[in-house]
């Protein structure tokens, strides 16, 4: 089968780009590049992809939502304003997009016409408007400091819940949208900040939705699973990192065809969000596994680490 993944970097200018991946044959080929926004973050790009309908793929960078021509991958319509920062996953359902935008702490919620209906914030007017003027403290060299003068949707700031990834399932779970949090290590309910889930041990990433049961990652490659009813209670199926020859930091999953696809970044710097590692940085890899999901045993690494910093935070099937 092949796979469509969004492919961004740490290093060098800011760059977005669509792969396809043949995962038979492992082949994998550059499909397009992105053009540049005029609002570009450095280390940041493509995150978030998703099937809008049979002709349209939605995305998202750092500050933007944009929908693309399934045949050219040309942006045909995009959204932005001052308050994007940092968006993670899409959701796309018959009727809405949701975004988890994690550096506003909110998910937004979107028609397929990219026009915004709804932004559940989950600050209050006094910790959005700190958030908003800088008001807050930094420490190291990843977060732009409160005096550098570069306007909220281009800085890189510290967030509060870090919703990585988010739900809304039609027919489910009584139409709440829910969201890993990554500083809490559980699901959250997105309008009442309430855990929805089982604390896991290691903060959670994304997820996927397959055969009743609700699939997620873990940062140090974890993948736990649940009934997909709430409260969800977590279970793990598999310890990816002690089986597999490489790690990194671990996002995206899809299951399809039999398989399991678990995507993987290259770490560049250890801090004590990475103190799970077991192999020096240098080792680890930019790639996607695929696991058989009746054995659970890996199948194949396909490889995308790069020089200049390669990041993956999804994947998902062709059409």
């Amino acid at each position: 089968m092949n796979l469509i993944v969004p492919v961004s970097y740490f290093f060098g200018t800011p760059c977005s780009e669509v792969w396809e991946l043949d995962t038979s044959a492992g082949n994998k080929k550059l499909l397009h590049s992105i053009p540049d926004s005029g609002r570009e973050v450095r280390g940041k790009g493509i995150t978030g992809l998703a099937w809008l309908d049979d002709l349209h793929l939605v995305a998202c960078d750092f500050n933007r939502l944009f929908k693309l021509d399934k045949k050219t991958l040309s942006i045909v319509s995009q959204y932005e304003d001052d308050e994007l920062n940092d968006l993670h996953s899409l959701n796309v359902d018959q009727d809405f997009i949701h975004v988890a935008n994690a550096g506003r702490d909110s998910i937004d919620v979107f028609n397929h016409q990219l026009q915004l209906l709804e932004r559940i914030s989950c600050l209050n007017s006094d910790e959005w408007q700190k958030r908003k003027a800088g008001d807050y403290s930094v420490s190291g060299s990843y977060f732009d400091s409160a005096g550098c003068g570069i306007p909220f949707h281009r800085r890189r700031v510290p967030d509060k819940w870090h919703f990585n990834h988010v739900f809304k399932a039609p027919g489910h779970l009584g139409g709440q949208v829910v969201a890993t949090s990554f500083a809490t290590r559980c699901l959250l309910d997105a309008h009442t900040l309430e855990p929805v889930s089982s604390a896991l041990p290691i903060q959670p990433h994304d997820g996927f939705v397959y055969e009743g049961f609700l699939w997620v990652t873990t940062v140090s490659g974890q993948i736990y699973r649940a009934p997909f009813k709430m409260p969800f209670d977590f279970k793990m199926v598999i310890d990816l990192f002690k089986i597999a020859p490489h790690q990194g930091w671990c996002r995206g999953l899809l299951i399809a065809e039999g398989s399991m696809f678990v995507g993987i970044t290259s770490i560049y710097e250890v801090t004590t969000r990475t103190d799970w590692l077991s192999c020096p940085i240098e080792e680890t890899r930019s790639g996607i596994y695929q696991l058989n999901m009746g054995t659970m045993e890996v199948e194949a690494f396909h490889d995308f680490s790069s020089t200049n910093g390669s990041r993956i935070f999804t994947m998902i099937a062709d059409r």
